[in-house]
Formats: structure tokens, sequence, C-alpha cells
């Protein structure tokens, strides 16, 4: 057993460990950071994450996006930063049997495709149950 592992001793044992720990954090890092979309644990808006996970896939190109929410009738809002799109995505809650809206901010890279989105309710909008 010890010999299968003597690879990482000799590694992280050598001058350039820190090194090597340091690269070994940032992976870990850079793993945990991947995620389809900023979840939300509001379950008003678990059904709209979901539609929007399923619809807009990551690297879905911006013109896409734009089109997906004019053609569904949702409001396009002013964005904050540059690369982003924001909008109002309003839906019914089957359950509670009233409407539900999120205000959704969708985040592109350099190439103009879909890095992820983040749901939260606007600040006028109070949470029903």
């Amino acid at each position: 057993m010890v010999s299968r592992f003597s690879f990482l001793r000799r590694a992280f044992s050598s001058r350039g460990g820190e090194q090597a720990r340091l690269l070994l954090g940032l992976t870990v890092l850079g793993f945990a950071g991947c995620q389809k979309s900023g979840g939300t644990e509001d379950p008003q808006l678990k059904p709209i994450q979901a539609m929007l996970e399923q619809q807009l896939p990551p690297r879905t190109p911006e013109e896409k996006v734009v089109t997906f929410l004019d053609n569904h009738g949702y409001s396009i809002l002013a964005a904050q930063k540059q690369g982003t799109i924001v909008a109002d995505i309003r839906r019914t809650d089957t359950r509670a049997v009233q409407p539900v809206i999120a205000r959704v901010t969708f985040y592109f890279d350099a190439n103009r495709k879909l890095n992820t989105f983040e749901l939260q309710r606007p600040a006028e909008e109070p949470r029903r149950r």
C-alpha cells in the first residue's frame, strides 16, 4: 500500500512541495467551483431553475438567451455589469396557485456564451408559503 502512493510523498516532500500543495488546492477549488448554475434554496424558484437548466444549457449563445426571453415574454432589465443579462421570469406556482417572480442574472464569457445564471427574488417580491 505504501509503495502505491510513494509518488505522492515524493511530490510533497521535495523543495517544490509547497508549490505542489498550492496546485493541488487550486485544482480542488476549481472542481468545487464547477457547477451548472447559482442554485437556489427557495422551493418556489426551483421549477424556474430546472426550466432554465433544460432550455438554456451552458455555452448557449447570448442571442439565443435573448430570443428565449423575448419569445416567452420575460422582461429584460438594465444589467449592472457588462457580460450579463438580467431578466424577470414570472411563473405560476402550481401548488399555491400564485405567481412567482425570479430575477435571473445570466453570466456570459468573452465569446458571449452562457457560463451560468443566478436566481433570486426581486426585493419587492415577498416570499409566499
